[in-house]
């Protein structure tokens, strides 16, 4: 007589791993989270990569629900957890940053409501000078701690994340815009580290415009058409690394509302700039050129063709290698919209893949009949 399981969990190890061989990546990921029999043998089990960058999508509707695409399938997810009290910031890789009803900040799986990093909680700065503190419902007081202050608004949050897939080691940078000051903190920490944008920093390093977070540096686009960067891996404090004779590097005529700032895989800094003419978007790069004379005010720029073997996610503002095997595509753009440090309105949200080499543009109709108030890329890939 045959003997049947008498639940999922008693199921063979090679019964499972066989299912788990044959499921899609995100069904993969659900599947391990039913038990810790499932579990184990997920981790015994190689799972399916993911054939392409996926998006993220938010309906415009009363729930504060989310979405998940893959391009590659053509199929959307509903996701099961429950994200109607939570608002989405930042992403990096799999790993969300977000601000929940209790306006604390946490880092969350999205493929595994298990794994979530709590925050130290907002207030806690380290700052003799400076304070933060909740006056009331979605407010903070930002100020001196000897007098003047400013009203903040949750509402008004904004944040970048890093996180790395591996070690879990992780950086989150956050402010409220339009204020602009920055505070970061990383893996291990039990306060925010304060990062002046205008006291004690040279006028050409002041203010910001855009930020990209990539590892443990973060760029600054300043209000002066520079590029301050910080090096933020330090057990205390940060290192401002940007040299100490900075140059404005981006003119006057190509430096304005409309453009982002990317960071390549070397480091440099590119200026994107985004066009969208009678439903053409193109997108067009800029360097600064090295051969210029470094004592010029307003430099020129040099218009790169290409990106080469790599890809732009502009919703993070980094290029990354492309890889056929896991379906990123060389020389192109993943976008969907350029405002991502900066909250800007109206916004110009536009999903879509542009292929350098090609002029070409790849849309989703398929996304037509969603009504989304926003979407975001991001690299699902453990």
């Amino acid at each position: 007589m045959l003997n049947h399981p008498r639940s999922w969990s008693d199921l063979s190890s090679d019964l499972l791993e066989s299912i788990f061989e044959k499921l899609s990546f995100a069904d993969f990921h659900r599947a391990k989270l039913v038990c810790s029999t499932w579990n184990s043998s997920s981790k015994r089990t190689v799972s399916r990569k993911s054939e392409h960058p996926w998006l993220i999508l938010f309906p415009d509707s009363e729930e504060n629900v989310c979405l998940l695409f893959n391009p590659e399938e053509d199929r959307i997810y509903t996701t099961e957890r429950d994200f109607s009290k939570i608002r989405f910031l930042a992403n990096s890789g799999k790993w969300f940053l977000v601000v929940d009803s209790g306006f604390n900040l946490c880092i969350i799986d999205v493929f595994n409501e298990n794994r979530r990093i709590d925050l130290p909680p907002l207030e806690s700065l380290l700052s003799s000078k400076y304070s933060l503190k909740r006056v009331r419902d979605k407010e903070f007081r930002w100020g001196l701690t000897s007098g003047s202050c400013l009203e903040m608004k949750t509402d008004n949050l904004r944040g970048l994340l890093w996180v790395d897939e591996k070690t879990e080691e992780f950086v989150v940078v956050w402010f409220f815009d339009p204020v602009g000051y920055l505070f970061f903190c990383k893996k291990g920490d039990t306060h925010y580290t304060f990062i002046p944008l205008y006291d004690d920093v040279p006028k050409l390093l002041s203010g910001f415009s855009d930020l990209v977070l990539r590892c443990y540096r973060l760029y600054i686009a300043t209000t002066h058409r520079c590029v301050r960067v910080l090096d933020l891996s330090g057990h205390q404090g940060f290192e401002d690394v940007t040299g100490s004779n900075p140059r404005p590097m981006f003119s006057l005529r190509k430096y304005y509302a409309s453009f982002s700032i990317a960071v390549t895989t070397d480091g440099e800094v590119l200026l994107v700039e985004s066009t969208n003419f009678e439903n053409r978007r193109s997108f067009r790069f800029y360097k600064k050129d090295p051969n210029a004379d470094l004592n010029e005010y307003s430099p020129d720029l040099l218009e790169v063709d290409s990106v080469g073997d790599e890809a732009l996610l502009l919703d993070l503002g980094i290029i990354v290698p492309a890889n056929h095997t896991i379906g990123i595509k060389p020389n192109t753009v993943y976008f969907t919209r350029h405002d991502r440090a900066r909250l800007r309105i109206p916004f110009d949200l536009d999903i879509c893949v542009f292929n350098l080499a090609t002029n070409t543009l790849k849309r989703f109709p398929q996304l037509a009949s969603i009504n989304l108030k926003d979407a975001r890329w991001f690299l699902p890939f453990t």
